[in-house]
């Protein structure tokens, strides 16, 4: 084998190590199972067909891990699944939520890249509402299963960042570290520990999921720099295997971080399962409780007119309620052109003229913001 040839090995190998790493559990297996299990002690007693399966969520709460199939590359494949990668994204507060003006913005590689977590668990969740209301408990179960996985997922910060492996802070390997030996039987499984409480009816399930999950992100910081003193304190350079010290001091700076992300996420997979089973119509939530909110289905963004245009056209749109509206125009890769909108309108139909003079031919990108609500179409430019 030639120098060159061995050279192009290498790389392969390591970027092959890189997306195997990347796909890895957001938790390790013990964790997800802790989870699983403990996500039941804050279901109320109606939900006992699920309260007395504690242990077959336990026991099917790392299928999601084990269906991961790297010949399978597609954006709706396994991996995406597991985490997202928000921060890669500008401005990723205020990131779309919606998953086709995601990729219409930024590209289909892109967005399979940073991953698919938070439109996952809502896929499995409209599943799981279906299975229910149909009765179909084998199904059901194993949806329910993978939805506590990928809220697990979503609830370990490392999943929820680009520098999910410490690459680009001199943390190395801090991952595996993190959430697979340092929450192992060997170290600190037994110390977690879940305190029951109440759930509450997701009304706009992909919101509450980007709500954790920039939660999580939040949180990144926490764990790279218990890393950093973990490394101090023990001595442990980064070469072959941390020692016992080096885990003493990691789980020292990280206890109390992970431990409320250990209860956030079980009440997140318990509020997930209880929403399901309300809006399949087999519990009718309390008086105490608000009701579930309609998600607002009169919010449109239409096409452009005229589209294909020079230099001007007509944007319309309707609004199902009123608020702080956000109107902008971005080019292909994402560059802000134009402001057109930042300001507070009522409810009902809106329309405005933009005028492309100035602008070079070609596509443009066009999104509606309100509240938790976003599209985003195309225009097209031709001089």
């Amino acid at each position: 084998m030639s120098s060159s040839q061995k050279y192009i090995l290498i790389a392969v190998s390591i970027a092959l190590f890189v997306v195997l790493y990347h796909s890895a559990s957001g938790w390790g297996w013990d964790s997800h199972r802790f989870i699983n299990r403990k996500a039941v002690y804050h279901l109320p007693n109606e939900m006992i067909l699920f309260i007395q399966d504690s242990s077959f969520f336990a026991a099917h709460s790392v299928d999601a891990d084990q269906r991961r199939d790297p010949a399978d590359t597609s954006l709706y494949g396994e991996a995406p699944r597991h985490y997202l990668d928000i921060d890669d994204y500008p401005d990723f507060h205020s990131l779309t939520r919606d998953l086709d003006s995601l990729i219409a913005r930024y590209g289909w590689d892109r967005v399979k890249e940073n991953g698919t977590n938070p439109w996952a668990t809502v896929w499995n969740l409209d599943s799981l509402v279906d299975q229910l209301a149909r009765g179909d408990w084998a199904a059901a179960k194993l949806t329910a299963s993978d939805i506590g996985h990928y809220v697990g997922d979503a609830h370990q910060p490392l999943h929820c960042t680009r520098n999910y492996n410490g690459q680009y802070t001199n943390n190395y390997g801090i991952h595996s570290r993190y959430e697979t030996t340092m929450l192992s039987s060997s170290y600190y499984l037994s110390s977690l520990h879940i305190v029951p409480d109440t759930v509450v009816y997701i009304a706009d399930p992909v919101e509450y999921a980007f709500d954790y999950i920039i939660h999580s992100n939040s949180l990144i910081d926490t764990i790279l720099q218990g890393d950093d003193y973990a490394k101090a304190v023990s001595g442990w350079n980064g070469s072959g295997n941390a020692p016992p010290a080096y885990y003493a001091a990691l789980w020292d700076r990280t206890r109390a971080m992970t431990l409320d992300q250990m209860q956030r996420g079980t009440q997140a997979i318990a509020n997930s399962w209880y929403s399901a089973w309300v809006d399949a119509g087999l519990i009718v939530p309390t008086s105490v409780e608000p009701p579930p909110e309609p998600r607002p289905k009169d919010f449109n963004l239409r096409q452009n007119y005229p589209n294909p245009f020079n230099p001007g056209t007509t944007i319309s749109y309707r609004l199902a309620v009123g608020g702080t509206v956000s109107l902008k125009v971005f080019s292909m890769t994402g560059e802000e052109i134009a402001t057109l909108v930042r300001e507070d309108q009522s409810a009902g139909n809106h329309a405005l003229a933009f005028d492309g003079s100035g602008l070079a031919s070609g596509v443009y990108l066009y999104e509606l913001r309100l509240g938790g609500f976003s599209q985003t179409k195309k225009l097209l430019l031709l001089r």
